[in-house]
């Protein structure tokens, strides 16, 4: 959610800046903003899970469990999935908002949105 709403305020205010961009250029706006975005939040999002299944790991190597075994268990699974789906979704975040901020923008009439 950080990032769309991230991308989608850059997207905002690069608009209300320079009113006459089309939307492919803001698109690649969005999209230049969200690379720079990704790298940082896809590195925080694995930390975060490999963070929460520590103790499961600690487990793990208490019990000398061997590599295979342990990487089948469904705990183990099941955090590496969501590790997965989440920087997946992470990954899709940037070009959907990027796409819906640069329509909405040039699609919806100039308004004053200024709260200086």
């Amino acid at each position: 959610m950080d990032v769309g709403m991230s991308i989608a305020s850059v997207v905002f205010e690069i608009h209300k800046k320079v009113p006459g961009l089309g939307k492919a250029e803001l698109f690649k706006s969005g999209m230049n903003v969200g690379k720079d975005i990704i790298g940082t939040m896809a590195n925080t999002l694995i930390l975060a899970f490999a963070g929460g299944s520590l103790c499961v790991m600690i487990l793990l190597m208490a019990y000398d469990m061997p590599y295979f075994r342990a990487i089948n268990l469904n705990t183990v699974s099941t955090e590496i999935i969501q590790g997965l789906s989440g920087s997946i979704g992470l990954i899709l975040t940037v070009p959907i908002t990027s796409i819906a901020s640069a329509l909405f923008i040039t699609k919806s009439p100039r308004k004053n949105f200024n709260n200086d």
